[in-house]
Parts: structure tokens; sequence; C-alpha cells
């Protein structure tokens, strides 16, 4: 039997095998999981210790309030293959996100200054390609710049989260000091202080119950303010189980690039 192939199907046949090739190639230089598996990966060693550890704690208490896996992977050099190729064959080797197609992998290559945010099919629609760069743009860059790694991660992490629930507005709130959930107002402070007074004459020469339930209203108050926002996802020691390991999600391109 004989076959014949035309000068285009031989160029046909020829770009596959390059894909291919290239393929093999790339996902031998892909990094391996930890064992045990963790959501914070720094094989560039920017992060110290005990930054590696609150990260950690943050993601897995996003991923138990959730489902969406968040890993973070930083690594030295791309090693010359594109950081949009390199991130999706990352995220499909590793698996990360559930059969939801849940998951985010922000990656950064520090010798190359190359950074991406990988979007699972599942988080597609909320975490736009547009969206992804505003929080690079945003959040990321000013940090890397200044070789602030761990501080650049932290804030881009949180607006991920808001972003996944549909509530990133892409302030670069960090600069002005601004937290997002509920803060004290003036009109607040100013009833608390002629509420202090009016309790202090209702409680005085007994023993000073006014000053004591003028104390207590301030610190639920204050404490108030702090509670319902992202920052919860801090986590403390001890505070959620470890990590159970990636599910088999699926990654189709959406995210975003950039550099610093």
């Amino acid at each position: 039997m004989n076959f014949s192939f035309s000068t285009f199907q031989r160029f046909i046949l020829f770009g596959y095998f390059i894909c291919g090739f290239c393929s093999i190639l790339s996902a031998q230089n892909l990094p391996e999981q930890s064992n045990p598996p963790k959501l914070v990966n720094d094989f560039a060693d920017v992060l110290s210790p005990d930054q590696e550890y609150a990260l950690e704690q943050k993601l897995i208490a996003f991923e138990d309030s959730t489902s969406n896996q968040l890993a973070i992977v930083l690594i030295k050099s791309l090693e010359g293959y594109e950081i949009a190729d390199y991130s999706v064959q990352l995220a499909l080797k590793w698996g990360i996100g559930s059969k939801k197609n849940n998951g985010i992998l922000l990656l950064a290559a520090i010798e190359d200054k190359k950074v991406r945010i990988e979007v699972g099919y599942g988080l597609e629609g909320v975490i736009t390609d547009a969206i992804s760069k505003r929080i690079i743009t945003n959040d990321i860059k000013p940090f890397f710049k200044q070789s602030q790694y761990y501080e650049g991660v932290d804030a881009a992490t949180t607006d991920l989260f808001s972003a996944s629930k549909g509530e990133y507005e892409g302030e670069y709130k960090y600069s002005k000091g601004k937290k997002k959930g509920k803060g004290v107002g003036i009109g607040v402070i100013i009833f608390i202080i002629i509420l202090f007074f009016i309790l202090s004459k209702m409680g005085g020469g007994r023993g000073g119950g006014g000053g004591f339930l003028t104390g207590m209203l301030l610190g639920n108050l204050l404490g108030g303010s702090n509670r319902g926002g992202w920052g919860d996802f801090s986590g403390g020691k001890g505070d959620f189980g470890g990590f159970g390991g990636f599910g088999g999600g699926s990654f189709g391109g959406g995210g975003s690039s950039g550099d610093w």
C-alpha cells in the first residue's frame, strides 16, 4: 500500500511533531509537587518560613470555606519557556482545583521578572482576564519591584479571594491604608463619647458601672469593625487542618500575564 503526502500535509505533520516534542520537553522541566503537597511552593527561596506558613494557612482557610484551591508557585526561571504555556502545563500536571475546575495558580519567575495568574475553567466567569491583569498591576508589580515578594503575593491572594466571590473592585487600597470590611465612622466615635459621659454620670459613686458599660460597648463596636472581611483568612497556628492535596482541576488558558 502506497501513501503519498502533499507539502501541506507534511507541514501539518511536522507541526504536530514539534508541538508534541515541546510539550514533552516542557513537562520534563516542570517542578514536582512537594511531598506532602502544599499550596505555597517557594522553589525560588524568596520567602521566610514564617511567611510561607502564614500564606499556607491563609490558602487552606480559603479552600475550607469555598472549596476553591489557590496555589502559589515561585520559581527561579522559566528557562526560556513562555510563562502562559508553562503555567497551564504546571496547573494541569499538578491538578490544581477539583473536578469543578475551580483552581487558581499564581506563578512567578523571579529571575525572569514575569508573573501569571492562571484561572481554571470553573472560575473564568468571575476571575476574568481583565481582573487578573488588574490584580497583577495593582498588587503584585509595586511590591515585586521592591523585592517584597510576600507582600505582593499576600495582597494578590486577598483580591483573588474577593474576585472569586464577585466582590473585587480593582482599587489599590494598600497604598492608601484601606481595608475591606466595616469601619468605625466619625459619627460612631462622637456617639461613644456622648454615651460615655451619660453613663459616667449614671454610674458615678457606685463602682464605676458606667465606665464598665462604656468599655464593653466600645470593645464590641471596635471589634466588630474587623469582622466579616477576607482578612479572616490570615489564619493562625493550629486554626486549620493541613492541605489534603489537589483534586484534578482543568485549565484552558484563562488568566493574565505581566512583568515587573
